[in-house]
């Protein structure tokens, strides 16, 4: 099995996408993974990474928030062909994957605000896995290539 991975850590402030973004355009380039795949994957990772930051951690004291991480790793199994996009955040507990499907038939007007974001995590990825462990978030989400 062939493993490729890059880690990488940041602070909990909305800033900090642009480094992320450049993290996993490094990465899609040099596994020669398509332009439309890496979108789909930044898309993604900025509709969770920002859900960290306003759902979660801004819930937290200004003293918590300062001191906040987000653990962030890519990596892609070749023998599955197979990438595995991983979070780690110290947020409190929230599992999207049980959150409510949103009506998108409806209008814009007519729907209720929220949720479009998780939706798209979930249209656009294979898999998606949640768990809390020693008061962490742990998502997991996958794209067969």
């Amino acid at each position: 099995m062939i493993m490729r991975r890059h880690f990488v850590t940041v602070s909990s402030d909305l800033l900090h996408w642009n480094q992320l973004r450049q993290h996993i355009a490094l990465f899609c380039d040099e596994q020669q993974i398509s332009q439309e795949v890496m979108l789909q994957l930044q898309l993604v990772c900025e509709e969770w990474f920002i859900n960290i930051i306003t759902h979660g951690y801004q819930k937290l004291s200004k003293e918590k928030q300062s001191s906040s991480e987000i653990h962030f790793q890519i990596s892609y199994n070749s023998d599955d062909d197979e990438i595995l996009i991983y979070f780690i955040d110290y947020a409190p507990a929230f599992d999207p994957l049980r959150q409510e499907t949103p009506n998108v038939a409806l209008s814009a007007e007519e729907r209720e605000i929220g949720g479009l974001g998780i939706y798209l995590m979930k249209e656009l990825m294979d898999c998606c896995t949640y768990q809390r462990i020693d008061e962490c978030n742990h998502l997991k989400l996958y794209k067969r290539m």
